[in-house]
């Protein structure tokens, strides 16, 4: 594999990083699922949900007056074949109550910090994510000192 072509790889899984948070953030379900494999994993904190069907039903679940942001940073990806590569960044998240569209969401509490642990594979539509392990890296004060 040339150089060029690891990069545009390594460059094409950055972006489902970044995405994965975008579109979950904003609502864009159907964007979110296809950034997925058919049988990706999404592994929050030991409790996995297997496949499409089972991520779309966690989508529902989501509380619709619960407002979310995620910021990645520090994304590093590998690739460890041609067709597939690994990943880690960690993700600050901020969770918060909406009254309503369009107006800001009130803070339900600290930010917390994550870290997600990724598996890519490319497929015919180019590369998804196989499998995203989040596990927690701080926790927000008032959790952690509630608890």
């Amino acid at each position: 594999m040339s150089q060029p072509d690891a990069w545009l790889d390594e460059a094409a899984c950055t972006r489902l990083c970044i995405d994965f948070c975008n579109h979950i953030d904003a609502r864009r379900y159907n964007e979110w699922l296809d950034l997925f494999t058919e049988d990706g994993v999404l592994d929050r904190m030991g409790t996995p949900v297997t496949g499409r069907a089972g991520l779309a039903a966690f989508l529902q679940a989501r509380p619709a007056m619960v407002e979310t942001r995620h910021l990645c940073t520090n994304v590093r990806v590998e690739l460890t074949s041609a067709d597939e590569a690994t990943g880690f960044c960690y993700a600050l998240f901020f969770q918060g109550t909406s009254d309503g569209p369009g107006g800001p969401a009130t803070a339900t509490g600290a930010p917390g910090v994550v870290e997600y642990h990724d598996r890519y594979r490319r497929t015919p539509q180019g590369w998804r994510i196989q499998e995203r392990r989040i596990r927690m890296a701080i926790r927000p004060w008032q959790q952690a000192h509630t608890s």
